[in-house]
């Protein structure tokens, strides 16, 4: 026992990290260049890479899917500079292989069960734990780490986060279909997540005891082999040092990727600050982890159409005006590291598209997935032109 103690207790020190300092994971389809259906091209691409000493490319739960991973950064903008190059040179070596890219949540026609697992012996032992269930893994998302000193605010701003959860999956929603059939639903994705284990809103955590209970019990059990088999909608890295935002579909533009990594960033930094002044505003209220799964279910169904329920009392509005609200509220401090120009954009809540509305739109105007894949791939294609650079981090646009 003392020997799985220790066990527990080094696996779960917070590795300390720069409040506000972020990196993301990009999740991307691996599409046929002639089809547009999903290719099992991910080995190939990945050697090609390794030859090109391409960093931060790396293997997912399918041979049809990449992630391509950024470094640590201190701003949205460093984070865009740093991420766009990569892009454009993964794209080109995955063209000349014979294979497109698309921003997707799900693949809108492909049937799931063709589809094969990496040959990785953790990716094969969750193909055995979750059976047929792992189909439902072919999805593509955006995950978003925030940097934060202590678990102890990690945990707070957990909680203080998780009511805006519901305005993220809205922002992202980029998944109505479901192997060739609209599911009604904004994001599939995020309604099929939860059927998986240690899945979806964070349970009502306290301190950083509380989780390294919860882990410790869990591992005991074996329920959980590590922390990434914790799938909570936002999770603690404790070997990163980040708070982890994973409910987000991938979005269906690279400017909806950085409006949605800004305002994550800038919700944590709001709630660090307000921790610092108010450490007794980090203890979860369970009421309003109640509500978090029912406007987490209206967001996954309605998107940006979706109500919100603000308060225990049952009090509602339209998500939109909570979302402009909300940016209202960060826009002072995202003015700090020129965070505020990947806000803007989501400033005109009014006139805010969601992927799943575009995906919907293509296929009923055209009555065929062709035109609704070449959409996305030539979307994708023509945010990578090198025209799209920003000005580095620190500098002021002319």
């Amino acid at each position: 026992m003392d020997g799985m103690r220790a066990k527990h207790e080094n696996g779960l020190m917070f590795a300390p990290s720069v409040a506000g300092s972020i990196g993301i994971e990009l999740e991307l389809p691996i599409l046929d260049r002639d089809t547009a259906a999903l290719a099992p091209g991910a080995q190939r691409i990945l050697d090609a890479c390794a030859d090109e000493s391409l960093e931060g490319v790396g293997a997912e739960f399918m041979q049809s899917m990449i992630e391509l991973r950024s470094g640590v950064c201190a701003s949205v903008s460093e984070l865009r500079n740093e991420m766009l190059p990569k892009l454009r040179k993964l794209r080109n070596i995955s063209t000349s292989l014979g294979y497109e890219f698309a921003l997707l949540g799900t693949h809108p026609f492909q049937q799931a069960t063709i589809n094969a697992v990496y040959p990785s012996p953790r990716f094969e032992d969750a193909r055995l734990r979750l059976a047929w269930l792992i189909y439902y893994r072919i999805a593509f998302g955006l995950h978003i780490h925030i940097g934060l000193p202590s678990g102890e605010q990690a945990i707070g701003v957990m909680n203080q986060t998780t009511s805006y959860l519901p305005h993220l999956i809205a922002l992202a929603a980029n998944s109505p279909f479901w192997q060739g059939v609209d599911t009604g639903l904004a994001t599939s994705r995020v309604a099929f997540s939860q059927l998986v284990p240690h899945a979806g809103i964070p349970p009502a955590l306290g301190r950083w005891k509380d989780f390294r209970t919860y882990y410790n019990v869990m591992s005991d059990c074996n329920a959980i082999g590590s922390l990434k088999d914790i799938k909570w909608d936002v999770r603690p890295r404790p070997d990163l040092g980040t708070l982890e935002f994973r409910v987000c579909d991938m979005p269906h533009s690279l400017e909806r990727i950085f409006s949605l990594t800004a305002l994550v960033r800038n919700l944590v930094l709001v709630s660090y600050r307000l921790l610092q002044e108010r450490p007794k505003a980090r203890r979860a209220d369970p009421r309003w982890k109640w509500i978090a799964a029912e406007n987490r279910w209206l967001a996954a169904r309605y998107g940006l159409k979706a109500t919100y329920i603000r308060t225990p009392a049952g009090k509602r509005r339209p998500l939109l005006d909570d979302l402009a609200e909300c940016i209202a509220r960060l826009m002072p401090v995202a003015k700090e590291s020129y965070d505020d120009r990947f806000l803007k954009p989501l400033q005109t809540t009014n006139a805010l598209v969601s992927g799943a509305c575009q995906q919907r739109q293509a296929y009923r105007e055209a009555g065929n997935w062709s035109t609704v894949m070449q959409k996305a791939i030539a979307q994708f294609a023509a945010e990578l032109a090198p025209a799209q650079s920003l000005p580095q981090v620190g500098t002021t646009a002319a």
